[in-house]
């Protein structure tokens, strides 16, 4: 049997992940849990090359995927950029790939007590201490990104190993309701809105990257769709339904102000979340919220404008230059 598109595009991906220097680990988090993820040497304490050294000690960003495809199709585009002046952390989300768990929890904020344990367990190099972490998180794991950012500012103010600088937001409605569900499934011509984000047939595939992507449909041969839809959507389809309704935000959740800066990061023509519901969430964040709209892109603006996306997320994530002061 011969290698598939599918299976061709995973290897490109998975080698921008190792061209920027990542390596793919797992770890196991408590008794029920186990992360799949990738990140640089540094943050791995068993690897030759790991321990961050006081040259090697930079920040830290972790970038959290959404819906869809393996995390290295989803960031692909961010890892290298990134990579010039961060160490980076992807991790897969429970019920994507490789990473498992038994225990029952399915809500956004059980996925970032997941990440929360696996830092804790990871070489900070806390000799030298806290060192800084900025959570980057897009569509659904914008959601995991926000109860993260709060769960790892309350860990470093009990004298924890990590300090939470910034966060970022793409994508990501943190103030969904039911109705928007509701909405969502009915521009989708399905009943549920799990038909529509997790995908049972190549016609309910078809329907989600028409809605995700701006711009008119593009032509996918039925054999493509179907080797995306085994590969990338079918596994643990059950666990990803649960998921969905395990979402707390709307459900009886209150968004509070983080305490970090915050970037909102949306397209301008986004279908599943619409940028009215960008300007909702900056009210709800506050004054240390920020908002970006990307013109002319959908619901993945790290991918349709990728060299935009990078640019801001770069801008708000560095430190500002020095201000140089000519004598005359």
């Amino acid at each position: 049997m011969g290698f598939g598109v599918v299976t061709i595009l995973n290897a490109v991906f998975r080698r921008a992940f190792t061209s920027a220097g990542l390596r793919p680990s797992s770890a196991a988090v408590d008794a029920d849990t186990t992360l799949h993820f990738w990140a640089h040497p540094s943050l791995l304490p068993n690897t030759k090359n790991g321990g961050a050294t006081k040259q090697q000690r930079r920040p830290v960003v972790v970038l959290i995927h959404g819906f869809g495809p393996d995390p290295t199709w989803q960031w692909a585009s961010q890892v290298g950029p990134l990579s010039r002046h961060f160490d980076l952390l992807v991790p897969t989300l429970l019920f994507f790939g490789a990473s498992a768990t038994s225990a029952p929890g399915r809500s956004d904020a059980f996925q970032a007590a997941a990440i929360a344990a696996l830092l804790a367990g990871l070489d900070h190099g806390d000799r030298e201490g806290p060192r800084e972490v900025h959570v980057v998180g897009t569509s659904y794991g914008g959601l995991v990104a926000y109860h993260l950012a709060r769960a790892l500012h309350v860990q470093g103010q009990g004298g924890g190993g990590w300090r939470v600088g910034k966060v970022a937001l793409c994508s990501s409605d943190l103030a969904k309701g039911p109705e928007d569900d509701r909405a969502l499934a009915a521009k989708g011509g399905v009943a549920e809105v799990t038909d529509l984000m997790v995908p049972a047939d190549t016609k309910a595939l078809r329907r989600l990257m028409d809605i995700c992507a701006h711009g008119p449909p593009k032509y996918l041969p039925e054999c493509l769709a179907r080797e995306l839809l085994r590969k990338c959507f079918a596994n643990q389809r059950e666990g990803k339904i649960q998921l969905i309704k395990g979402i707390a935000a709307g459900h009886g959740f209150q968004i509070a102000p983080l305490s970090q800066e915050v970037l909102i990061v949306w397209g301008e023509f986004d279908q599943i979340f619409p940028v009215e519901k960008a300007h909702k969430v900056k009210e709800k964040l506050g004054e240390k919220a920020t908002l970006k709209i990307i013109p002319n892109t959908g619901h993945l603006p790290q991918q349709e404008d990728s060299k935009l996306f990078n640019q801001i997320l770069l801008n708000f994530l560095l430190p500002p230059p020095p201000i140089t002061t000519s004598v005359k």
